[in-house]
């Protein structure tokens, strides 16, 4: 099987869009992308469309119908927080097979303001007086104090990556948020759930990303590989049972077990990356990530990000778009923007962040809740020599 590529690519300026429609805000990510590739609708196969909270709309079908209905097939998926790297994966899988030569993947999601989750859980157990809440802060605040009481991580630890992302986020115009918070702000901000302060959560966002995905005998046919990105791995899991698990959701146990499965897929480590846009939903989840990407030892990620080293400029620049604490975090279309950021970095197109020399970039989101489990998905990118 042949090598597969991102041969376009592109994001919407993610913000909150209440007078356009959610088909609307796809459509206009779609188009991008196939700008970014020089192609037209007409000559995709296939589109895969991620959407989480409008799952049932047919939202793909609804696209076509503002860009071309070419009566191509479509599949929509919903998979939490990993919903449109879950369509990007599985439109990649569907080149990968040799059913096609050319896919479009759109992620797309319109969102309130407010806090997430906290709806109930079906098996039984109940949070509230025991763990905390079900709301994502909560649960995410949950998973910090207990890296906290393993390793002694701080709260100005936790918070310094609330300085770190915002600062990259002033160097990109597709980001909802471009201010810098300093860490004095940060730790004094409203206190949502400790150790997350309101300054330490992603922001509910509208916003669309869309990748055009090409086999390799495409993408040269098409002439397009003097900017195609590479797809060197694409892995996926949920969450293998702990006993942890049946109180607290395990994000660790399943990021851990796809970054492994992606780096043996890429026959590379986690020492080759040149940058990192991982799954920063709240700080706290951005310092264990550190470790379950590999990126330091178990305990060391308080001392990562002490270091500077992911920073813009250091050893391993991590969410260098800002991140979703300061980008957004539109859950369906999260994971093809970060593939967006990779891609450009790969490319060398990203201006004033530019990671000198990326050459090798990896992907990460995480998503779940209580009594639900979890979808990770991992892509490792690789700059078209």
């Amino acid at each position: 099987m042949s090598d597969i590529y991102i041969v376009g690519i592109d994001m919407i300026p993610f913000g909150r869009f209440p007078e356009t429609s959610l088909p609307s805000l796809g459509a206009k990510a779609a188009l991008l992308a196939l700008d970014d590739a020089d192609v037209s609708i007409g000559q995709i196969q296939a589109m895969f469309c991620g959407n989480l909270l409008r799952a049932s709309s047919m939202v793909g079908q609804r696209i076509l119908r503002e860009i071309g209905q070419t009566g191509i097939p479509v599949s929509n998926t919903a998979n939490a927080c990993a919903t449109g790297a879950s369509a990007f994966r599985e439109g990649y899988i569907a080149v990968k097979s040799g059913l096609y030569d050319l896919v479009l993947a759109v992620g797309v999601e319109q969102m309130g303001k407010g806090l997430l989750g906290g709806s109930g859980r079906t098996d039984g157990f109940v949070e509230e007086g025991v763990l905390g809440s079900g709301t994502t802060p909560a649960m995410f605040a949950q998973i910090g104090m207990a890296h906290a009481r393993e390793y002694g991580t701080t709260f100005e630890q936790f918070a310094k990556v609330a300085v770190k992302n915002p600062h990259h986020s002033t160097m990109n115009p597709k980001a909802i948020s471009r201010r810098e918070t300093p860490l004095a702000e940060v730790m004094e901000a409203e206190m949502i759930s400790y150790p997350l302060t309101k300054l330490m959560c992603s922001i509910n966002v509208d916003g669309a990303a869309a990748a055009v995905i090409a086999s390799e005998a495409t993408a040269r046919r098409l002439g397009l590989m003097d900017r195609a990105v590479r797809v060197r791995a694409s892995e996926a899991g949920t969450n293998p049972f702990t006993a942890r698990e049946t109180a607290l959701t395990d994000f660790n146990a399943v990021t851990r077990n796809v970054a492994d499965a992606a780096f043996e897929r890429a026959g590379i480590g986690p020492e080759d990356l040149d940058l990192v846009e991982l799954h920063d939903c709240f700080a706290t989840a951005e310092i264990v990530h550190y470790e379950n990407l590999r990126l330091c030892r178990p305990g060391g990620a308080g001392a990562l990000i002490d270091s500077g080293e992911t920073g813009l400029g250091g050893r391993i620049p991590v969410n260098v778009s800002g991140g979703l604490l300061s980008k957004g975090h539109p859950l369906g279309a999260t994971g093809i923007a970060n593939l967006y950021e990779v891609a450009l970095h790969l490319r060398g197109e990203v201006g004033q962040r530019q990671v000198d020399g990326a050459r090798l970039g990896l992907t990460h989101v995480c998503g779940g809740g209580p009594g639900t489990g979890s979808a990770c998905v991992i892509h490792v990118l690789e700059r078209a020599a």
